[in-house]
């Protein structure tokens, strides 16, 4: 399974804050700052939290557990890597749009 219910439950609160921006125009401009903790979390935080909750879930009930087993959770990083980006072109379009 590429998604499991951590993912889709950060999916939505993803989902949720594009709202959230888009309705309130919570941020106002581009900044570095926002490229840095986009590249951070869809880099580095969510896919290792992704991989760690179902590593936790694949080997609860498992007796034995061999690698190739979870070798798919190792394809979780490039899917976040791809939403991280399409969320920075998403945010970068509300912003423009919220600065016109």
């Amino acid at each position: 399974m590429l998604f499991g219910t951590f993912d889709y439950s950060i999916l939505a609160l993803i989902f949720l804050i594009n709202i959230l921006v888009w309705k309130f125009k919570i941020i106002k401009k581009r900044n570095w700052i926002l490229y840095l903790v986009a590249f951070l979390f869809f880099g580095f935080v969510i896919p290792l939290l992704s991989v760690d909750f179902e590593i936790e879930k694949a080997t609860k009930d498992q007796p034995i557990v061999d690698n190739f087993t979870l070798l798919y959770t190792y394809f979780r990083f490039p899917v976040w890597w791809f939403i991280g980006v399409v969320e920075t072109f998403i945010l970068r379009n509300l912003i423009t749009k919220i600065k016109a």
